[in-house]
């Protein structure tokens, strides 16, 4: 579910270094710190538990609450929160999940003694959460909505809130301590696991949403988007299938299963549904263009020219100015020799529109070198180098520009490394060595 390479890696350490860490005492401390590090709360309390004995310290006891809150261990982070204020009757992280047990538990006691602390006004973020114009909120619901509002807030600079992913989770988890069914947390918790790419995780959690709530299908979206993401694709195909028929009607699924097909390079499948979505009719202009353009892709990349270029075409007469549309199609043509001066035109507008993008560059500087006007094909082509100097197809076009200039030892080291950085997609392979050999044969 979650990587372990960190703790992995501090357990192999350890057998190396018998002398210097020998004791249960660092070893526990280095796997919880490693545990914590990877979001592995889990982890990090199941060893916290199984290792009671040692004394962590102030900031140890703040990780110990912090893990059980976020592997769902109220009641085990409510007594570490009383040991913590023990050392530190201040410690705002404490007193907030005393406060959740005690709400949630009746203790009085707890609510009573935090309520006579002369200081209390100092803690911020309780009184945001737990008060209302002085009174203590009654409805749990009510407490965790302001948790949850807690992590949105743009601004929250008034309360000294923590910006980092254990407290976003610390809250998220708290307010699910007031209502467990929480579909919105669900959501946002899945998120922030999805964004560390830890896919199971954060499937688990959208999961968890309920299939009537308005967040249900973005969310199954999203576990398939996270399957293919993790190279799950029969298992995304799939899901995505059975969630089709369960909501036949919602085309945001459909177009989500031919780009699905298109990203996996299965062009006729994803032909045939984004040629149902435009069959339709019932898309605006803002969705339209991009099922023409993505089609056009599709039958571009299945050797279709003349489709591809009617999509294209036709995508560009509901956006006429779309730069990554203006550029596909003209990099089409440029490559056949076809209407060049008009390829040109097409690609100055895209620049304009997006200037800084290398292949819409790549794209200009080829057509001059086709139009053969090589000091504008060099000038833009040596600029695309500089945004992108990885990219291997620009690498080998500029060699085949250098060559035409008569700057041979430039263009043999292009080509050399557009051969050692390009990719199997880049189809570019044989041209190169082809290139090369000829070049040395001389």
């Amino acid at each position: 579910m979650i990587k372990f390479a960190k703790i992995l890696l501090i357990l192999f350490l350890l057998t190396l270094f018998p002398k210097i860490v020998n004791s249960s005492t660092s070893s526990t401390y280095l796997i919880t710190n490693a545990a914590i590090a990877s979001f592995d709360y889990e982890t990090a309390s199941r060893y916290f538990n199984n290792h009671d004995y040692i004394d962590f310290g102030i900031s140890g006891l703040r990780k110990k609450i912090i893990s059980f809150i976020n592997s769902n261990k109220l009641e085990e982070a409510n007594l570490i929160a009383k040991q913590l204020i023990e050392l530190d009757p201040n410690s705002e992280d404490a007193w907030i999940v005393m406060l959740t047990y005690a709400k949630l538990n009746n203790d009085f006691a707890t609510i009573n003694k935090f309520q006579t602390l002369s200081n209390k006004n100092e803690f911020n973020i309780i009184d945001y959460v737990f008060y209302e114009n002085g009174q203590l909120k009654k409805n749990d619901e009510d407490l965790a909505e302001t948790l949850l509002n807690l992590v949105q807030e743009e601004d929250l600079s008034n309360l000294n809130f923590p910006k980092n992913i254990d407290y976003y989770l610390f809250y998220l988890n708290l307010a699910l301590d007031f209502k467990p069914q929480f579909n919105e947390v669900f959501f946002i918790q899945a998120q922030v696991y999805q964004e560390l790419q830890y896919y199971l995780k954060a499937e688990e959690l959208y999961n968890k949403i309920q299939p009537q709530h308005s967040l249900y299908i973005e969310a199954q979206k999203l576990i398939v988007i996270n399957k293919k993401n993790n190279s799950k694709f029969n298992e995304a195909e799939k899901s995505l299938i059975k969630l089709i028929g369960l909501f036949p009607d919602n085309h945001s699924l459909i177009i989500l299963l031919a780009d699905l097909y298109r990203a996996n390079k299965q062009y006729d499948k994803a032909i045939e549904f984004y040629t149902l979505l435009i069959k339709e009719k019932k898309f605006n202009e803002d969705q339209l263009w991009r099922f023409y353009y993505l089609r056009g892709i599709c039958y571009e990349r299945s050797n279709k020219w003349s489709k591809a270029e009617n999509d294209f075409l036709q995508s560009l007469k509901i956006q006429p100015e779309h730069p990554q549309v203006l550029n596909y199609l003209a990099y089409g043509w440029i490559e056949k020799n076809f209407h060049l001066e008009r390829s040109i035109n097409m690609l100055e507008i895209a620049v304009n529109k997006n200037p800084e993008s290398y292949y819409i560059l790549d794209s200009l500087a080829w057509a001059y070198y086709k139009k053969n006007n090589l000091s504008k094909a060099v000038e833009i082509m040596e600029k695309v180098i500089e945004i992108a100097p990885g990219e291997a197809i620009s690498l080998d076009h500029l060699g085949d520009i250098y060559f035409s200039l008569g700057r041979k030892r430039e263009a043999e080291f292009m080509w050399i490394q557009a051969l050692d950085l390009a990719e199997p997609e880049d189809n570019i392979f044989e041209s190169v060595q082809i290139k090369l050999d000829q070049y040395n044969a001389k």
